[in-house]
């Protein structure tokens, strides 16, 4: 018979992440034994105040004001960081753990795309883990697959929706005919994000960071955010929705990386999916990754990317890695071969475009828009002009393939006539995701 293994775990941050995971632990404590051979026991928690309402039960648990106090508790094998910081105490917490040879997990991805790298040549002196899984994807266990299914395989790209705030936001616009203010005051109310998270969630950060990590995971890069090209969906406007639904797509929040040249391209950005696309019909929060390697031509994956319950999941898949003494190390690579990579200039890449003008109703205008397309050699798929009987009328193109740097100097130009009312709108088109 199998002998029981058992691992004390200190809990850093009780929020629906932490909460989720100690009323897991809890109430699955007996299931996960017989399951796993394993016994987890939470030996100290801590949070900002101790009293707040929770989803859970704490009050058998030791508790600490000062997380790193956690620190000092003698029979603690694992520390879990949930606090969420990019750096200060989530930093600091993780490194001293790390040092004092304590193995660590966390769902903390700007923490481990900005400073990651020190931290894991830390774990690995040490010979402890740092591990991840809840960081990217929420409960899709996308980490384990890339690092120890696909280890072997030499990947392509990686490609998908990162972020379930932004997906539900851009679903939600989609199902409802509702603008971008008016959704993002419903996807607080529901928790999706907050007045705190949303500028990362919409401005793209968050995805990006996530980006990061997928990047290191993939071609064994340096831990490097700096090569991230990343726009979010501040921009996107319900016209937007609507005439890309006319054209035959949804518009998605995608993060890419792939290597181009022996250099790394990694972008996060809206872009237009053919509907026939699975990923054009994933919708609300959740997330989904799409893989492409030397021996596997598409692996999809699809399922919550956040939420206390599903987080909460990943973090238990870390906890029985710990457990079962695996030889893997935290990024698959030895630190000392992460290798340096350059960034690859995006607008380098072709692409359709998907571009809307908003202008004067007034003779002659689409024959003077389509005549700077010409002059910079642009070739144009399609035009809709849409009269709606109002004095501002929307003209939509979709280019053929087109270097954006090529698209912008014509944009640039079209911007500055005297019958443009607004900003104009420019989404990537994606064929092939």
């Amino acid at each position: 018979m199998n002998k029981i293994k058992v691992l004390n775990i200190c809990v850093a941050g009780l929020g629906n992440v932490g909460a989720a995971l100690v009323s897991y632990i809890t109430s699955k404590k007996e299931e996960i034994k017989k399951k796993s051979q394993l016994e987890i026991n939470i030996v100290g928690v801590s949070a900002k105040n101790k009293s707040k309402k929770r989803n859970c039960d704490i009050s058998s648990f030791p508790w600490f004001d000062n997380a790193l106090d956690l620190l000092s508790v003698n029979n603690c094998d694992v520390l879990i960081e949930l606090i969420g910081q990019e750096k200060d105490l989530s930093y600091e917490l993780v490194k001293t753990a790390l040092e004092k040879k304590l193995h660590v997990v966390t769902g903390n991805k700007a923490m481990l795309a900005l400073y990651g790298g020190e931290l894991f040549k830390i774990a690995e002196k040490n010979d402890v883990l740092l591990l991840y899984e809840a960081a990217v994807a929420g409960g899709i266990p996308i980490i384990k697959l890339i690092k120890n299914n696909l280890f072997l395989n030499k990947i392509k790209k990686i490609s998908g929706i990162l972020n379930g705030t932004t997906n539900y936001i851009l679903s939600k616009m989609q199902e409802d005919n509702l603008s971008f203010d008016e959704v993002l005051k419903i996807a607080k109310s529901k928790g999706y994000t907050s007045d705190k998270e949303s500028d990362l969630d919409i401005g793209g950060l968050d995805a990006a960071h996530k980006l990061t990590i997928l990047s290191t995971l993939a071609f064994g890069s340096e831990i490097d955010f700096s090569l991230n090209e990343t726009t979010g969906i501040n921009n996107i406007t319900i016209e937007d929705i609507k005439f890309a639904n006319q054209l035959g797509y949804r518009i998605k929040l995608i993060s890419e990386t792939s290597l181009i040249d022996g250099k790394i391209n990694a972008v996060t950005c809206p872009r237009l999916i053919p509907k026939f696309n699975p990923i054009a019909n994933v919708n609300g929060p959740l997330n989904a990754v799409n893989i492409e390697t030397d021996q596997l031509q598409n692996l999809f994956l699809e399922g919550e990317g956040a939420g206390g319950k599903a987080t909460a999941s990943s973090i238990i898949s870390d906890l029985y890695e710990i457990a079962s003494n695996t030889s893997i190390s935290s990024l698959g690579f030895s630190s000392l071969n992460l290798k340096k990579y350059l960034k690859f200039e995006h607008h380098n890449i072709e692409s359709n475009y998907y571009v809307r003008i908003m202008t004067k109703d007034l003779p002659g205008v689409l024959s003077k828009i389509t005549s700077y397309f010409n002059e910079s050699k642009i070739s144009i798929e399609k035009i809709l002009q849409i009269p709606d009987n109002k004095e501002i009328i929307p003209i939509i193109i979709s280019t053929h393939r087109i270097k954006s740097k090529k698209l912008m100097n014509a944009i640039t130009k079209i911007q500055s006539l005297s019958f443009v009312m607004q900003k104009i709108s420019i989404i990537q088109i994606n064929q092939d995701i």
